[in-house]
């Protein structure tokens, strides 16, 4: 080889060196960026040319210099997925500590403590009465402590349903976070396919920002990618197609009317269809993003997201006592399980609770704490009807117009209506166990066939239940607790209704809920709804800490791969460096041999 191509050498050895160190410094100056992977140099060789055979045949070569082939990208893709996994996981037990640490925040810092005091002055009230009935004092403490509990069980209740709108919320900013991310993903994914489309240059900073953005969305819900040969990556999203090289297709959210929750869906997947009067309409039984009756285990990856935690915890509606109630066959439950009343009664029991009740914090909690309330309302209110019941005519316990006196109240509708019966149906209504009270005239003539009906709540008429969003105390008793009175027609002190009282608060009658195998008290009840409220929430916050855990350790591993070392850094740059200084002196060499022969040949 000429000298004037050994200076070529030289050269290459120079740029090469320049480049690698260029490199070193873009590394360095990312120490700290975060999502930066270290990018590593890799050199080759130029081609060889051949001057001639050795002695024993072998091919005489002489080398061209050195070239900066390639700027490496350094990741473990196994260790990316598992990461990903792994705080997809993570996120999806924090949203549910999260969630049940604010049930616990509004039943009062774990115990309970407002609501509880309330319970237990209603209870202390009930047992002064049972003492001395006809004490205004005590009266006037039952109606006090009345008011107190339906303040506190209403504040309570309000508290939940603003947390749910708080939930709802975040599933929407979610969801808008999530096409966000797809949006820039398939703008880096058009950028780097342009770079790399000539095969000479890697965009590497793209594809960190490219995998940044896919650990966030990991964060989100299960996702599985593939990078294909164009160096785009396609991205599944809870296993539908969510992202192609050139576009994405948006979650988008479906908004309850009634509710005002939404419910993330996939747009492509809609069947529309037409019904027997040629009416087009949209089927989404098939585009929800998540089927939010499935079992949660990590054999499934049901528990991967903070999005499914968010539309879990949050449920569907405001739940209370009917959800619980697995004999009620009401509209709701008929279109969740997409079934007839039919067949409801005869084959599905327990699989409405379970599927969409239990599941959801916000909703179990919910149905448990307004099923407690419902439970201490019409209890009071059933043991003064059926003590105004025995002797209507007296007036005892009744109101001007007749009707049984309760304490509670519903909001918007009246809980007894004035009806003319049929003997027949007088006696149909009362082998059912429906409150009947006869009607007197001002003269204490029964009106013929004229009674007080008790009107039977109704889980499809929000209006006629005695439940936390529909629930006030009886005014007139507020203001003139005396009204209430316990003493009988004869001036006699009515002793058997306080006892009536304390035996109805202190037998075990009420169940939690429906997979509950035991029954509680009544004032045991919310006890028992605050212990388990704290349990879950140990739990979730256990699972929470082993995959907070698990993340640290599989991060761990991942940044001893692709994370910066300055110290391995400066190793390389003084590598580098002796490399370019090495050239230099060789050119210098050279330099030096073609003056000497310049000079020889002037």
């Amino acid at each position: 080889m000429s000298l004037f191509g050994s200076l070529y050498i030289g050269t290459s050895g120079l740029q090469t060196s320049q480049n690698a160190l260029n490199t070193v410094a873009h590394n360095l100056s990312n120490v700290s960026t975060s999502g930066y992977v270290r990018q590593q140099v890799a050199k080759s060789d130029n081609s060889y040319t051949t001057i001639g055979t050795s002695t024993a045949g072998n091919a005489l070569q002489t080398g061209s210099g050195v070239s900066y082939s390639e700027c490496r990208h350094i990741r473990d893709a196994f260790l990316d997925a598992t990461y990903r996994e792994e705080v997809g996981r993570y996120e999806y037990y924090e949203a549910s500590y999260t969630a049940m640490l604010a049930v616990e925040d509004i039943l009062g810092e774990l115990d309970g403590a407002a609501f509880k005091g309330s319970m237990e002055d209603l209870w202390t009230a009930i047992e002064q009465l049972s003492t001395s009935p006809n004490d205004v004092t005590y009266i006037s403490l039952l109606v006090q402590a009345a008011y107190s509990f339906v303040e506190n069980a209403t504040a309570v209740y309000e508290s939940f349903t603003e947390y749910q709108e708080n939930l709802n919320d975040q599933v929407i900013d979610s969801v808008n976070t999530i096409n966000s991310i797809a949006a820039q993903i398939v703008a880096l994914n058009k950028q780097i396919v342009k770079i790399e489309a000539s095969g000479v240059e890697n965009a590497n900073d793209l594809r960190d920002q490219r995998d940044l953005l896919l650990d966030t969305l990991a964060e989100y819900g299960n996702i599985s990618y593939q990078e294909d040969s164009t160096g785009a990556v396609i991205v599944q999203f809870e296993n539908n197609s969510f992202i192609n090289a050139t576009n994405y297709y948006e979650m988008s959210m479906m908004t309850d009317e009634d509710t005002g929750f939404v419910t993330p869906y996939w747009k492509q997947n809609v069947v529309y269809t037409k019904d027997e009067n040629g009416i087009k309409y949209a089927d989404y039984s098939s585009a929800y993003v998540y089927d939010l009756t499935a079992e949660i285990s990590s054999a499934s990856d049901t528990d991967v997201g903070s999005l499914r935690a968010l539309l879990l915890a949050r449920g569907d509606h405001a739940a209370d006592y009917t959800d619980l109630d697995v004999s009620i066959c009401s509209q709701r439950k008929l279109d969740a399980l997409g079934i007839t009343e039919e067949e409801y009664n005869e084959e599905y029991g327990l699989q409405y609770y379970n599927d969409y009740i239990a599941n959801s914090i916000m909703m179990n909690v919910m149905a448990e704490f307004d099923n407690i309330v419902h439970t201490v309302v019409t209890t009071i209110n059933d043991v003064l009807a059926e003590t105004a019941q025995e002797n209507p005519v007296s007036g005892y316990l009744l109101n001007d117009d007749g009707s049984p006196m309760q304490l509670f109240l519903k909001s918007n509708s009246s809980a007894y209506e004035k009806v003319v019966l049929t003997s027949a149906e007088e006696e149909a209504l009362l082998a059912q166990g429906v409150t009947l009270v006869q009607i007197y005239d001002e003269d204490g003539n029964a009106v013929d066939h004229t009674f007080w009906k008790y009107v039977e709540e109704d889980a499809d008429s929000a209006f006629s239940l005695y439940s936390c969003s529909n629930l006030k105390i009886n005014q007139t008793l507020l203001q003139t607790p005396s009204l209430l009175g316990f003493t009988e027609e004869d001036d006699s002190v009515d002793y058997d209704i306080g006892t009536a009282l304390v035996n109805a608060f202190s037998d075990k009658t009420i169940y939690i809920n429906p997979n509950a195998t035991a029954e509680s008290a009544v004032f045991d009840a919310y006890t028992d709804l605050v212990s388990q409220v704290a349990n879950s929430g140990y739990v979730f916050g256990e699972l929470m800490d082993y995959q907070e855990l698990a993340v640290e350790s599989v991060d761990n591993s991942r940044q001893s791969v692709m994370g910066v070392s300055s110290d391995e850094e400066l190793s390389h740059m003084i590598m580098y460096q002796n490399a370019y200084n090495a050239a230099s002196r060789y050119i210098t060499v050279i330099n030096d041999m073609l003056d000497t022969l310049l000079s020889m040949g002037a």
